[in-house]
């Protein structure tokens, strides 16, 4: 079935309007996820803002775009997770241009049963919104977590905040997105790849890997082995650094150096063995 409503809702708790079955094209500036159930993307979704509610789960598979409206009509987000899950496996989220959205966020409401949470894993790439209209003040970021029991688990991905506003539009250029914004909520980073700022506000951001704070800054190795050399705005307190040096350089080259020396080591016995035998056989003939 083909709509052309402006909101299209998914499972049997409507929202608003009619349930809709969208296993075909759709062109509605606005997807519902609200049965509870759980959900595969099965078709890209242009011009489009995501909405997972009610505790559903949607899970981005198959390489699948999602690209927000460039206009603030129907909202920034390109996907929204209120009180619900989502599993970014892989493909492509993009905020909305003009209006700076964001690409993903991540929201619980107050005494809701479900807490919201997302996953994002190696195949993923985020991007926010870029400021280009008068008014924006700033770009989208790419990940946004807000309100408490919210929680966003980074095992991999690429994070691209939105760019700011030009002189030439604004008057005044304005600042980029965060690639990782998290206001009460709590993220936690095992890997990924982040082109951008982490902003802290009264939350908790956990970091996995052979990393450290220093001078308002991230750098160091995340568990997947990508590097992160991002600025840190927030609190020391809300910072947690799991530290795991199984992933720092030294380590990573004293590991190759001795799995060299190994090889080395095993290649050096064989040729002593077999030289022994050679000669045993020599000695042996009559």
């Amino acid at each position: 079935m083909v709509s052309t409503s402006k909101r299209i809702l998914v499972g049997c708790i409507a929202l608003t309007g009619d349930i809709v079955n969208i296993s075909h094209s759709v062109k509605a500036d606005q997807v519902y996820f609200v049965d509870g159930g759980e959900h595969q993307t099965s078709q890209g979704y242009p011009e489009h803002n995501i909405f997972i509610v009610n505790g559903t789960t949607l899970s981005l598979v198959d390489g699948i775009s999602i690209v927000a409206p460039s206009n603030g009509k129907d909202g920034e987000e390109a996907v929204r997770v209120e009180d619900a899950f989502f599993y970014a496996k892989n493909g492509s989220i993009s905020g909305g241009l003009g209006v700076g959205g964001s690409g993903v966020t991540i929201t619980t409401n107050r005494n809701s049963e479900f807490q919201a949470k997302a996953t994002f894993e190696e195949g993923v790439t985020v991007y926010g919104g870029d400021a280009i209209r008068e008014t924006t003040t700033r770009g989208g970021d790419a990940v946004q977590i807000l309100h408490a029991g919210s929680e966003a688990v980074f095992h991999g991905g690429v994070f691209t905040p939105g760019a700011g506003c030009t002189v030439q539009v604004c008057g005044q250029p304005t600042s980029s997105g965060n690639s990782l914004q998290v206001l009460n909520g709590k993220a936690t980073v095992m890997g990924g790849k982040f082109n951008g700022n982490f902003f802290c506000d009264q939350c908790d951001i956990e970091i996995h890997g052979c990393v450290e704070l220093k001078n308002g800054k991230i750098t160091g190795n995340l568990l997947d082995g990508s590097r992160i050399d991002v600025k840190y705005d927030g609190s020391d307190n809300d910072l947690i650094i799991v530290y795991d040096d199984s992933v720092c350089p030294e380590k990573q080259e004293q590991a190759s150096s001795a799995t060299k020396n190994r090889k080395y080591q095993s290649t050096i016995v064989r040729l002593c063995v077999s030289l022994i035998l050679s000669f045993y056989l020599s000695c042996s003939k009559p």
